[in-house]
């Protein structure tokens, strides 16, 4: 008997609930899959399903090989595709997610150098500042910031971006001199909804977390582009991910400060799929953007700039 076969069997009637919905599934007949079915339990020796007229259920030991057979399965098929992949070169649309302004920065540089590599695929890259859903978009690879909490995704982290304080040398020309995170207080202050739900900042000092209340919002607004604007005029300061204020800093725009305070810095993540079959452009695209967002990344904005 063909034991690969028979898993694929008895994982079809256990995802389909019948027996005439798993043989749809398959592409068979009705009782070919009866047959597979009845010789697997006799060959084990044991019942994987319980059977009426009307419905299939499954038995413990039914779980327990259904479990070890999509294991199997999907180690298989990953096997087979890898080498497929050794001889196709990547072709079809690969579906890319990343936040606006960093897709804008680092993942278009590092896509556009993709396709000049590889003429035969195109692509969709959809930048928008809000988590897209995977599955239900049609997307294969997305560019996340911050952690990212999922059972049914890889994440898979590719460098980081700090989180900053900065405002233009005129306003602290104005303002009292900014030591420590508590002279926040006193100041103005731009706050970008994505960063900080709250009014209350996160610090870090002497490894411990310390925490400021901010008095004074001059603004808030969802956008960064323009937060960094009202920063730059003047406005007030601001909390930033350093690839948004890198050209204004390093034009000497803004200036930033309490570098000894800041919190941990953000994770900058691929997540996709783990099914073993994603296609040979996902996994060559996934490897090239490891590699090369990766270098975009370090060191980042340094210290001190």
């Amino acid at each position: 008997m063909d034991k690969l076969n028979s898993m694929r069997v008895v994982v079809a009637v256990a995802d389909a609930g019948s027996l005439t919905d798993a043989a749809a599934d398959l592409g068979t007949s009705l009782p070919t899959v009866v047959r597979v079915l009845a010789a697997t339990e006799r060959r084990l020796g044991v019942r994987l399903f319980e059977r009426t007229t009307r419905q299939v259920r499954i038995t413990e030991e039914g779980r327990l090989f259904v479990e070890a057979g999509r294991r199997i399965l999907n180690e298989v098929a990953e096997i087979e595709d890898s080498l497929q992949d050794r001889r196709t070169e990547p072709v079809g649309l690969l579906a890319i997610t990343a936040p606006v302004l960093f897709g804008r920065l680092h993942v278009t540089p590092v896509l556009n150098a993709f396709l000049s590599q590889y003429r035969d695929v195109s692509a969709r890259l959809i930048l928008i500042d809000r988590v897209v859903d995977l599955i239900e978009e049609g997307i294969d690879v997305a560019v996340r910031i911050g952690h990212v909490t999922t059972s049914d995704l890889v994440v898979s982290t590719v460098g980081t971006v700090r989180r900053c304080l900065c405002a233009s040398p005129a306003l602290l020309d104005a303002i009292d001199p900014i030591n420590q995170p508590g002279d926040l207080q006193r100041a103005p202050f731009i706050r970008i909804l994505g960063l900080m739900p709250s009014n209350r900042l996160t610090f870090q000092s002497e490894g411990a977390l310390q925490g400021v209340d901010l008095t004074n919002i001059r603004m808030t607004t969802n956008q960064a582009d323009t937060a960094v604007m009202s920063c730059i005029d003047g406005l007030g300061v601001g909390v930033f991910l350093s690839y948004q204020i890198q050209e204004a800093v390093s034009t000497g725009k803004l200036r930033v400060i309490l570098e000894a305070f800041e919190p941990e810095p953000l994770p900058v993540s691929l997540v996709y799929s783990p099914t073993k079959r994603i296609s040979a452009r996902t996994r060559v695209f996934i490897s090239w953007v490891k590699l090369h967002l990766s270098e975009r990344l370090v060191p980042g904005m340094s210290k001190s700039v």
